[in-house]
Parts: C-alpha cells; sequence; structure tokens
C-alpha cells in the first residue's frame, strides 16, 4: 500500500513543464518547469463528476505548497490529501543547492503515528539522478531521467515487490506547452498493467506558467478527472 500512495502521489503533482533551451543551469523550479522569479506554488486537485468539470477549489481532495529560494532551490513542500480511503499530510524541508540536495521528511497516513524520513539525491549522469531513502529497509528508490532542458523525460520507482515507470511526451501550440502524456507501467506483485495519465494545460498566468490542468485517465475521455489549480506567488 505504502508504495502505492507514494508513487501515486509524486505522479500526480509532478506537473513539469517544459522550460527554455537556454536554461543550462539546473534547478528545482527549472524541472517543475517554472518561470519567472516563482517564490511559493500553491496547488488544489478537485475531482470531476460525470456531469460536472470543477471550476474552483471548494471541494478540493489534496492540496499542496511548495516554496522556493530566489535562486529556484526548494524551501518546503507540504503535501495534504483527503481521499476516501486515506488521509494523507506530509512535510518536507529541503536542505542544499543546485544538485547538492536532500530533504526531511514527516508524514502520516490515516491514523497510524506520524513517520519521518531522510532523502538524498544522488547523480548518476548530468540528466539523471536518483531519490535515496536513508536507512530503508525497502530499499526504496526513485529514478528520474531528465530532458536536455530538464523537464521529465522518465520516473521510475522501484520498491519492494513494486516496480513502475512513467515516460513523458509533450504537445505544444504556438510555443506553448499544451499537453503533457504519461505513458505509465506498473508491476505490483508480478501483475503488470499500461495506461494513460494525460495532462491538458487550460490556462496559464502572464509568465506562462499553469493555473488550471484538466487530468484524464486517457486520451479519448471527454470528462477530466480531476482539476488542478495552481496559484503563484512571485518575489
Amino acid at each position: 500500500m505504502n508504495n502505492l500512495v507514494n508513487y501515486y502521489f509524486y505522479l500526480l503533482f509532478l506537473i513539469s513543464i517544459t522550460v527554455n533551451a537556454q536554461n543550462s543551469t539546473y534547478t528545482q523550479k527549472a524541472e517543475y518547469g517554472y518561470k519567472g522569479a516563482v517564490k511559493k506554488v500553491t496547488s488544489y486537485i478537485v475531482d470531476a463528476t460525470k456531469y460536472t468539470i470543477p471550476t474552483d477549489t471548494v471541494a478540493f481532495t489534496g492540496k499542496t505548497i511548495m516554496t522556493f529560494t530566489k535562486n529556484g532551490d526548494v524551501i518546503n513542500y507540504l503535501r495534504r490529501y483527503n481521499q476516501p480511503k486515506y488521509n494523507y499530510k506530509s512535510k518536507a524541508v529541503f536542505k542544499g543547492i543546485g544538485k547538492n540536495i536532500s530533504y526531511k521528511e514527516e508524514y502520516t497516513l490515516n491514523d497510524a503515528p506520524a513517520e519521518k524520513k531522510e532523502y538524498q539525491f544522488i547523480w548518476t549522469n548530468p540528466l539523471e539522478y536518483k531519490i535515496v531513502v536513508n536507512k530503508d529497509s525497502l530499499n526504496q528508490v526513485r529514478t528520474i531521467t531528465l530532458n536536455n532542458d530538464f523537464s521529465i523525460h522518465k520516473v521510475t520507482f522501484k520498491g519492494l515487490n513494486y516496480f513502475s515507470e512513467e515516460q513523458a511526451t509533450y504537445q505544444y501550440a504556438n510555443n506553448l506547452l499544451e499537453k503533457i502524456t504519461y505513458k505509465v507501467t506498473i508491476t505490483n506483485n508480478e501483475e503488470t498493467n499500461t495506461k494513460e495519465d494525460i495532462r491538458l494545460i487550460k490556462a496559464v498566468d502572464v509568465y506562462n506558467n499553469p493555473t488550471v490542468i484538466y487530468f484524464f485517465e486517457k486520451e479519448s475521455s471527454r470528462v477530466p478527472k480531476s482539476v488542478v489549480f495552481k496559484y503563484y506567488e512571485y518575489y
């Protein structure tokens, strides 16, 4: 269950938007694709229904808050998800600059006692790194492979009897990112399933950072599964 929950949270909220190719220095802000002097990003996820596409955040089921330094390094990452079968809260505090990154996380799942973990970014080449959990008996490892502009190319997650891989394809219109399609393959207890995860950008702010994103389960879907609303503060 923890493997599935951890991967779901990562996949759902890593809204990676391609940055300009002239960005030659890696930062976490560049990986997330945010433009301008971003200070804080608050995201809400709201589930859609068969007949209604959300237009506000009143009924949100998930919320994240991410803060950045002026140089684009993450300071804190707060997450909260209220789902029918689980409630999850997490606070991650980051340390380091550029590629030299580690962070400490404290989280709770449902009524279980709070747990603490420490993570380290280990770069294996200029465009790939692993996120390793220190003192982890499950040997969980997340590997992120980047494109030349530091946008996400592929993410894999390996845990106990669990492996997942997502590969991103980007579609543009008028030099702006319009859609991201992830091909997702999940193997859990030797059972493998493949699906698509599609994010359609519906609105952006003055810096072309996405403010409304529709999540679809497949290309042929007419109604999104959920909508993400994003609010930005700048330095």
